[in-house]
C-alpha cells in the first residue's frame, strides 16, 4: 500500500482544475471546501494567486465578456454576480465591465428582444423593457433595443 501526501494531491488537483478555465478565488475556495480541505484553503488560494493560476482581474474580464456575449446578460446582472457570487471588489468589477464594448451590450439586448418577440409577438413594449431590466440592462439600452427591433428594416445593421 502506497501512502500519498494528501496536501500535494489536493494541490496538484486544484492546479489542474484552475488551468482548465478561469476561476475566481471564491470558486477555488468553495471547491477546496467541497473536497474537505478547510484548513489550508486560504494558504493554497494565496499560492495559486502568486503562481498565476488564479487572477481575479483576468477572471472578471472573461466572466463579463462571456456572460454578455453568450448568455445575454446585461452589465447590472454581471456586476451583481461578480460582487455577490464571486466576492469581487468594486474596482475589479468596474474594470471588467469597462472591457465589454457597448456594441456587445446593445447586441445582447437586441437578441433578447428578438427572442422575447418570438414567444410573445403582441406583448406591450413596456413589458419587454421590464424583462430587459431584470436581465441587468440599463433603461436607455433596453428602450433602444425595443425601438430598434420595432422599427421597419433599413439598409445596414440596426440590431
Amino acid at each position: 500500500m502506497q501512502l500519498v501526501d494528501v496536501k500535494k494531491d489536493v494541490s496538484s488537483k486544484i492546479r489542474h482544475w484552475c488551468a482548465r478555465a478561469e476561476r475566481s478565488p471564491a470558486q477555488v475556495r468553495r471547491k477546496l471546501y467541497a473536497w474537505g480541505e478547510r484548513e489550508g484553503a486560504d494558504d493554497l488560494v494565496a499560492t495559486l494567486l502568486e503562481e498565476g493560476y488564479v487572477d481575479p482581474k483576468r477572471f472578471a474580464e472573461a466572466y463579463a465578456l462571456d456572460h454578455v456575449r453568450l448568455k445575454g446578460w446585461g452589465p447590472g446582472k454581471v456586476a451583481a454576480a461578480l460582487r455577490f457570487e464571486h466576492s469581487m471588489d468594486g474596482h475589479i468589477v468596474d474594470m471588467a465591465l469597462g472591457a465589454v464594448a457597448a456594441e456587445d451590450v446593445h447586441e445582447a439586448a437586441c437578441r433578447a428582444v428578438r427572442k422575447r418577440k418570438q414567444r410573445h409577438p403582441d406583448e406591450d413594449p413596456a413589458k419587454t423593457i421590464g424583462v430587459l431590466l431584470r436581465k441587468g440592462f440599463m433603461v436607455e439600452v433596453a428602450r433602444a433595443a425595443v425601438v430598434a427591433e420595432d422599427a421597419p428594416p433599413k439598409f445596414g445593421p440596426t440590431c
